[in-house]
């Protein structure tokens, strides 16, 4: 299990226990890189991409869980996940731009994504 995140909190927090592809960029950015993953690596996604009932354009960060496989493949059902994630991605940013957020309010959109991921893993036998 790996995790794709662009969250800062994740990757101090977290770094140590699971392995990180930390994404320097914007939500859209984690999309982006999940998606490659599943496309080169084969990797499959192991929760939603939208997960977490946050729209794409009301928060900043995103953290994605995946497993490495073996498959000489690629998933199609992590692939259709993740190309209708992007597009709903790419709706939601092209109706309402994101402002332009201060310090104090990403560092609470880090902190929901954290308790978001440290729920996940909880509800898979890994304590932090």
């Amino acid at each position: 299990m790996f995790i794709i995140t662009n969250n800062p909190k994740i990757k101090e927090n977290i770094g140590q226990l699971i392995g990180i592809h930390f994404v320097e960029g914007s939500y859209g950015d984690v999309l982006m890189a999940v998606k490659k993953s599943v496309v080169e690596k084969h990797s499959s996604l192991l929760t939603h991409p939208l997960s977490g009932s946050i729209k794409p354009n009301e928060t900043y960060y995103k953290t994605i869980f995946l497993i490495e496989t073996n498959s000489q493949s690629i998933h199609i059902e992590s692939l259709e996940y993740i190309e209708s994630a992007i597009s709903v991605y790419e709706k939601f940013i092209k109706n309402k731009q994101r402002p332009n957020w201060s310090l104090s309010i990403l560092h609470d959109f880090a902190f929901v994504d954290f308790y978001i991921v440290q729920s996940k893993l909880s509800r898979m036998g890994v304590m932090i």
